[in-house]
């Protein structure tokens, strides 16, 4: 996957289904943009870091 995109709404809860599986690499990512709208709810969109190739 190359991108990430994400509401995030402001109510807790305690519990549920995680939003990413469990993995056994960590991935790194870059935040590219950002929206916060009236209703408190805030879009996150993030591509993948890309490592430099030596």
């Amino acid at each position: 996957m190359d991108e990430y995109r994400a509401r995030v709404y402001p109510v807790l809860v305690g519990g549920g289904i995680p939003f990413f599986p469990q993995r056994e690499r960590r991935v790194d990512l870059e935040l590219v943009e950002t929206r916060t709208f009236s209703s408190k709810v805030v879009y996150l969109r993030y591509h993948v870091a890309r490592q430099a190739v030596s």
